[in-house]
Parts: C-alpha cells; structure tokens; sequence
C-alpha cells in the first residue's frame, strides 16, 4: 500500500541548510513525501535548481505571516531556518531574528501544520547563567522556546548545527584566519590564527558538514518526529580540537599548516561589527569549558544514528553510512590545490 503523500515545507530552502534538507528529503525512497521550497525569491537560480532537482517552489516573506501561512497551507511538516547573518539584524533599533522567528511561526501555525523542526541553539544566558548574551544563540533559543509554549504543535525538534566545515571554504573566513586555508604566510604555512577553543590547546571542537550532513539528519527526524518530540539534536559530523583539525588538512593536502592561537578571543576579526557574536562564542567556550552545547558534552551519537536512518530511506547500504568526516571533506575541496 502506498504511504499517503506528505508535504513538507522548507524555509530558508536556498541557504545552506534549507538546501541540504530539500535535497536530502528529495532523494526518500519510501515516505512519499512532497518537498515544498520557500523563498522570497522562486526565480533565483538557486530557487529554480531545487525545482529542477524536483521541489514544489513556494513564495513567502517570512516577515508577511499571511504569505508565510499560504505558502505552507497543506504541509504535514515544516522546517524553518532563520538567517542570523541578515544585515538588518545589525540595527539595534532594529527588528530582532526573535521577530522574525515569531511571524515565521505564527503563521505556521495558522496553517495548521502540526509536526515542527527548527535550526536552534542553545541559550548563551542560559549556558552561562546569565555572563554571557550573544545574540544569535538567544535569539534563535527564544524562537525555539515561543513554538513549544504556543501548544499548536504536536512535535517540535531542534538540531544544533556544529562549527561549519563550510566556514573554511570562504575567502573573506581564510583572510580573517589570516590565510588557513588558502594564503601562505612569509614562511610558507598555511596559518589559522584563532582563539583557543575552551580556552585550552586540546579542547575539542564540534564541526558539521552542512552540506552533506545536516539535512540528513532532519531527514532522519521526519521519518518519525514523535520519536524527537521535544529533544535537541546535536549537529556533528567529526569532533576534533583546533591543531588536529589543522593537521588532518595537512595529512589530506600535503599542504603546510598550523593553528596559531590569538592572545584573546577579543582580538579575533576586531573592529568588525559583523563579527561581534563569532568573538563572544569564544568567550562563551572559555566560561563553558569549551561545551559548545551548553553543559552537554559533544556527541556524534545522534547525528550518526540520523543520517543512517535517512540514507536508509534514501536506499543507501545502512551498513555504509556514516557521518561526513573532515578528511573527506578536505579531500573533496582542497586534493585539486594540492601543491598550487
């Protein structure tokens, strides 16, 4: 007997975690479901490479509930991903990312949709017992905490993504870092210039493939979201501390590198604005003793056990699957740089 068709709608289908859970979702074997992608902009390439790979395209402005409730009408499941890093978060007069979260699903909710994950994080304020507000991290903690006290739906999950492989493929991230991974310094090294991570030299670090892993692991959640009502889902492909990490892409490249740690985490990207939360999360890794999740040691655990769930579906050999590690990661981008 055929499953009954699931729609399930995607906000922020274009950026990089939207995208991983469209395409993830796309290549189910066995749930029928129907991906829906929402974007303030359907005609966009990115818009129309999702439809090409098979998504419905929706257009919505999450700040228009009334558009965000007409694009989502009809959805077993949503998935909502707010972008922390838009320019006009940056105004202190401003509307907040809270803001947006709020009109995003408030109008999720006047659509009926019943089954809910978000992209969170834990609550700076929290974690550190109120020493330490960065905004993101609260705000989308605040976000997080109005769905579940809205009563509206029958599951809510989180997944807390990891440090981005990603991050190391920008050109802009490699000139902040001061040259890792791209530009060789006076001696020929490839250097990351970075605090210490916890405030310690072996302190270990939890990165994510974003790309590869992250809508995997939502993915994985929506085949049975009762299962991960109410839980947060750590977002982790490999743990590792700062000078491993740095040798792995030498192990992988061939290439000279080395982590130099800063003095202080106030120094990372000083007198840049937009940079102002990535400086506070390291003070945040010192107070927390580099417990990234808040208290909660890192873990691969659940993320392991997800992506083997939805590559599963996806018709993959379970027996095969696994988490997307830095090497391979490395490998993927950087082998064809090799001695350049």
């Amino acid at each position: 007997m055929t499953p009954q068709t699931r729609t399930i709608s995607v906000f922020g289908a274009t950026g990089l975690q939207g995208g991983s859970v469209v395409r993830s979702l796309l290549k189910d074997k066995i749930s029928n479901f129907k991906v829906r992608a929402i974007t303030r902009n359907p005609s966009s390439e990115k818009s129309l490479s999702l439809g090409k790979l098979g998504a419905e395209i929706a257009r919505a402005d999450g700040w228009n509930q009334d558009e965000v409730q007409e694009a989502v009408s009809g959805s077993w499941a949503v998935f909502v991903n707010t972008n922390s890093d838009d320019p006009i978060f940056l105004n202190p007069e401003g509307p907040t990312e809270f803001d947006l979260g709020k009109s995003i699903i408030d109008g999720i909710r006047g659509a009926g949709v019943k089954n809910l994950v978000l992209s969170s994080m834990r609550a700076a304020g929290e974690a550190t017992e109120g020493k330490l507000f960065i905004k993101t991290m609260d705000m989308k903690a605040h976000i997080e905490k109005y769905a579940k006290e809205t009563g509206s739906f029958d599951t809510v999950c989180s997944v807390h993504a990891g440090w981005y492989y990603e991050l190391f493929l920008s050109e802009w991230m490699a000139q902040l870092h001061r040259g890792f991974p791209y530009y060789p310094d006076a001696e020929g090294f490839l250097s990351l210039h970075l605090p210490r991570w916890g405030g310690q030299k072996d302190e270990v670090v939890p990165f994510l493939a974003v790309g590869d892993d992250f809508g995997d692991l939502v993915h994985g959640i929506l085949l049975d979201p009762r299962a991960y009502n109410g839980k947060q889902i750590q977002g982790v492909s490999e743990i590792c501390s700062l000078p491993r990490f740095v040798e792995i892409f030498s192990d992988v490249t061939g290439r000279r590198a080395r982590y130099i740690p800063l003095a202080s985490w106030k120094s990372l990207g000083e007198g840049i604005a937009e940079m102002e939360d990535v400086r506070l999360l390291f003070a945040y890794g010192e107070i927390t003793g580099g417990c990234y999740f808040g208290g909660e040691p890192s873990s691969t655990a659940a993320a392991a056990s997800l992506k083997r769930l939805a590559e599963t579906a996806q018709g993959k050999d379970e027996v095969r699957s696994q988490l997307t590690s830095l090497a391979s990661f490395f490998r993927a981008h950087f082998t064809e740089r090799k001695q350049q």
